[in-house]
């Protein structure tokens, strides 16, 4: 745990090529057999190295009979640890790693080569594998056949081309280039690259699509994404929507890289039928950074400030959660990608760590609950059914709590509520009318019992449920002009209009309501795992495995944690700056 925001990294070029036939830096050897044979070259460079951490690139070519599937083997002589990886579906126990072919790249021809790419850990020494093995077979840099030339295989002197991947602070181009032209696009990635509604639709003056997309990331299936990027581009100019916290600011980020927005959306793309897909608009992915957090003991969350008392542990928070509070998604739809990265130090000593990629849902599809104006515990809100049709529900939180007409109500007959900051009780406003969304996660089996419990909560949100607009989705500015009482942000917006003779939009940079300011609190935190840190859900979080399975998606428990833990995480306005020309939607 390290008590600064912002570490350095630095990344040294190292040329450390491990060639399998023997000592060198060769970058691939070939043979050609002549009857049945199994044999293959393999090649491990370390593309990059830095405190803790390097980034390696892998050519393994099959010089045996063609494959249908391949599996490449190897051991870590000093305890590194694989963190990320693209291309490949990459597992590890102890210091043996397994690489196993992706979905499209299984097919390896005699003398084809498929490459592949991770991030991993290191402490002390970082040396590299000296020996592979694929599909089990001894990776000399010749083939093994029942009836073998007589010629010996002859090395191939010319230098391999390591295949395109992400270093460890992102993509080689992060807000300078595009991807290569080869590379493959995840849905997410094309509709923020194509004239889609849902992506990016730059206004005049903003910045084009094209610098836009120059802000990517590989996801583990090695596919391109979005990812964040700052509220303006270093040109100046601004994107209209933000992503909240830097993750390069986190003391996490050299395990976890940058956040691919989407990724779950495309693993359901991949391997579930089209009535089962969720696709999210890209402005609603929001990122926070938290190091460092105390963890009070006896917090439980229940207050609005947390209790006296001492300090039992330290987290660190990277998370990336999508929270869209412009449109009317949410009203039905209670399943949002997390992807969620958390470590903590007990003072006792323990240490438990989480990287746990999901859809998580939050509530009752197909409907909401009233939020805290008019009052927590209303009745379910019933809207229509959600997308996808068969999302599973939490029933254990309070869901999705978003302000609808009983709130309007409310503020018309001068209800009042129980503000924490104030001694009495104070009249519902306007400006009251806010999102609170909360979820309850666990993940059990293969000896793992892991359970977050987050809240999401939205200060200003730019809509609001009215069954009688458009899509049912409401302007709560627009309620500004009304009779209601307005609150801070409506005299805000009627100062605006008094200096200009003119209403303020629900999409203008200058309405207070658009999304930005933001209260995520990871909650309850508790890791208990006694069998292998690698677990493969499904994209639920459900059918815990040891094992990879079609549709998968790989995730990171350590440690043992003897309570639950608390963590209250930050409250903040990303729109605070009027320069960056934030709106809605945002």
């Amino acid at each position: 745990m390290r008590s600064h925001h912002y570490r350095s990294r630095v990344m040294t070029a190292v040329a450390a090529t491990t060639v399998v036939a023997g000592a060198g830096i060769v970058t691939a050897i070939t043979g050609q057999p002549a009857a049945a044979a199994a044999g293959c070259g393999a090649t491990y460079t370390v593309a990059s190295q830095w405190t803790n951490g390097f980034t390696a690139n892998v050519n393994v070519t099959n010089l045996g009979d063609p494959l249908t599937s391949w599996t490449l083997s190897w051991s870590f002589a000093n305890g590194q640890q694989v963190t990320q990886a693209w291309n490949a579906m990459v597992t590890q126990s102890g210091g043996q790693v397994t690489a196993r072919n992706a979905t499209y790249n299984g097919s390896l021809g005699t003398g084809a080569t498929a490459s592949f790419g991770f991030n991993g850990s290191w402490s002390g020494t970082n040396s590299s594998p000296t020996s592979f093995s694929l599909n089990g077979t001894a990776c000399t840099g010749a083939p093994v056949t029942s009836n073998p030339t007589t010629g010996p295989s002859t090395p191939n002197t010319s230098p391999s081309v390591p295949p395109s991947s992400p270093p460890p602070t992102g993509s080689p181009g992060w807000g300078r280039g595009l991807p290569p032209a080869d590379a493959v696009h995840s849905h997410a990635y094309h509709i923020i690259a194509a004239v889609d509604g849902t992506g990016y639709t730059p206004r005049a003056n903003e910045c084009s699509r094209e610098i836009h997309a120059r802000y990517w990331t590989y996801g583990p299936d090695g596919k391109v994404y979005p990812t964040w990027h700052p509220a303006r581009d270093a040109s100046g100019c601004s994107f209209g929507h933000e992503h909240g916290d830097d993750p390069r600011t986190s003391d996490l980020f050299n395990a976890s890289g940058w956040p691919p927005f989407g990724y779950t959306s495309e693993v359901m793309l991949d391997s579930m039928p089209q009535s089962s897909h969720r696709h999210e608009d890209h402005v609603g992915h929001k990122v926070l950074v938290v190091n460092n957090s105390n963890v009070i003991q006896g917090d439980n969350g229940s207050s609005f400030f947390p209790p006296q008392g001492p300090t039992i542990a330290t987290c660190d928070v990277l998370l990336k959660f999508h929270q869209g509070t412009h449109s009317p998604d949410a009203f039905s739809n209670n399943v949002h990608e997390l992807l969620f990265n958390q470590r903590c130090n007990a003072t006792n000593g323990q240490v438990t760590e989480a990287r746990y990629n999901a859809m998580i849902p939050l509530g009752r599809a197909g409907g909401f609950s009233p939020s805290e104006c008019p009052g927590f515990g209303r009745p379910f809100i019933n809207v229509k059914p959600a997308v996808p049709a068969d999302s599973p529900s939490d029933t254990r939180s309070l869901g999705r709590l978003i302000t609808e007409p009983g709130c309007v109500q409310a503020i018309r007959e001068g209800r009042t509520h129980q503000d924490p900051l104030y001694p009495n009780p104070v009249p519902f406003t306007v400006s009251d009318m806010d999102d609170f969304w909360f979820s309850d996660i666990s993940v059990t089996g293969s000896g793992l019992n892991f359970r977050i419990a987050p809240l999401f909560y939205v200060v200003n949100p730019s809509r609001y449920y009215d069954p009688t607009k458009p899509n049912n989705n409401g302007r709560i500015v627009e309620l500004c002009y009304t009779d209601l009482r307005g609150g801070p942000s409506c005299d805000q917006v009627k100062q605006i209009t008094q200096q200009t003779g003119q209403q303020v939009a629900w999409d203008d940079p200058r309405s207070p309501f658009k999304g930005t300011h933001r209260e995520f609190r990871p909650g309850t935190f508790s890791v208990q795992n006694s069998g292998s840190t690698t677990v493969y859900t499904d994209v639920y979080g459900r059918n815990a495995s040891s094992t990879p399975f079609a549709g998968s998606i790989k995730q990171y428990f350590a440690g043992n944690s003897g309570t639950a833990l608390y963590v209250r995480g930050s409250i903040k306005d990303y729109g605070s700056n009027a320069a960056d020309g934030i709106h809605a939607p945002n």
